[in-house]
Parts: C-alpha cells; structure tokens; sequence
C-alpha cells in the first residue's frame, strides 16, 4: 500500500460535516463525519502486542493518519481504547455501536469459513418436538444443540474485529489473521447467510465510501441549487 493512500483523507471527511446535506447520508447520524484523533505509534505497537501481531498495513496506516475512529461506512467506525482490562474496540463517539472486540479475541485465528460448513449441517438437524417420546426429552436435546450453535456462532467471530455497524443486526468485520487478513467481512447472520467476504481491503472499503459520500452531497448539492437565472 503506498504511502500516500491516505494522504489529505482525514480533511476530506472533516469536510462533510459542513455540507448542509450531510444529515441526509445513511449512517451519518451514527458518526456525524467526526473522527477521533490519530493514534500515535507506541500505542499501535502496544495495541498489536495485546493483539498478538502487526495490524493489517491499510488499516494501520488509517489509524496513523486518519484517526483511530469515528465517520466511515454505515453507522461509523469502532475505535481501539486501551483500558485496565486491556485494548478492546469500542464505539467512541457513536450512536449506534457495534458489539465491542477485546483485541486478544481478535488476535485467535479466523475460521469462520469452516465453521459455517459445520453450522449449516448443524441447522439442518435442529431437533423437533415430534421426534421425541416425552417433553423433557425434548427439551433436553434442545438444549444441548442450542448450546453447540451458540458456541459454534461465537467462534466464527474470533481472529476479526467488528468495524462497523450496519443496522437491524448486521456488521461489517476487518480480519485481523490468517490467509483473510486485511480484508472486510459482511456478517449476514440475521439473514442466516454466515459471515461473507465482501472481496475488498480496508482501504478500497473505506476510500470507497468515501467517494460514494462526496458524489452523494454534490448531487444533492446541485439538485437544491436553483438554476442560474430563476
């Protein structure tokens, strides 16, 4: 990733919040184009230590240079705190959160692609009530397989962060290892679709939003602006 990905970017987003139309962009009421201040580079490094490994470079580079947090896509972007209890990404500055990530769980190896496989078998052999000869039989097998799909949908979060809140239940995950590393994942569960890529980096993902929010506000922009001459 070169340098300059990130060059005049924190600016940029700053300056949407002074656009009148601004309110009009989705999530915007969640972040309202703020963004927290640039980590510094002693903090990065004690907030891989904690995490177990080097950030991904793209998002590395944002929270150097852009801020730790704050306006980006959908509802905003979580932000890396340091605490007694140790780095977690919380949702500083916004109104709608994602679920918060301690960073040693984000550091445990991302095996959400495999364990869907399991999920799906899984789902496919939710008891029934016919099956069973009495109610606490019942009962008790339910337990059990609720327990195991509950286990099995936690440890797809392991080894990613929850970036950003989507709404009604979904977020948009960055991977922070294994062969995924470095890229944005859509967690679509509330729709039972899994975890899913989204095919892009940190990078194309935010800087993307970016550019779809400044075309956004010019076209608002030119369509409240009466015409020369009326």
């Amino acid at each position: 990733m070169s340098e300059d990905t990130w060059t005049g970017i924190r600016e940029r987003v700053l300056r949407l919040a002074e656009h009148p139309g601004a309110g009009q962009v989705f999530g915007a009421q969640g972040h309202g184009f703020r963004l927290g201040p640039v980590m510094r580079e002693e903090e990065l490094l004690s907030l891989e230590a904690a995490l177990g490994s080097e950030l991904p470079a793209p998002y590395r580079g944002f929270l150097l240079r852009v801020g730790s947090g704050g306006a980006g896509p959908h509802y905003g972007l979580m932000t890396p705190v340091a605490s007694d209890g140790g780095w977690r990404w919380t949702g500083v500055g916004l109104a709608f959160p994602a679920q918060s990530t301690p960073a040693e769980f984000a550091g445990q190896p991302f095996v959400a692609p495999a364990l869907q496989d399991e999920l799906d078998t899984l789902d496919a052999e939710e008891p029934e009530k016919d099956a069973f000869a009495d109610e606490e039989a019942f009962r008790h097998a339910y337990t059990a397989w609720d327990a195991r799909y509950d286990e099995l949908c936690d440890a797809q979060e392991a080894g990613a962060v929850f970036l950003s809140e989507q709404g009604c239940g979904y977020a948009s995950l960055l991977v922070t290892t294994g062969p995924h590393r470095g890229t944005v994942w859509d967690d679509l569960r509330p729709m039972d679709r899994g975890i899913e890529p989204t095919g892009y980096d940190f990078a194309h993902w935010y800087l993307s939003w970016l550019e779809r929010t400044e075309q956004q506000l010019a076209l608002t922009s030119s369509a409240s602006t009466p015409p020369p001459g009326t």
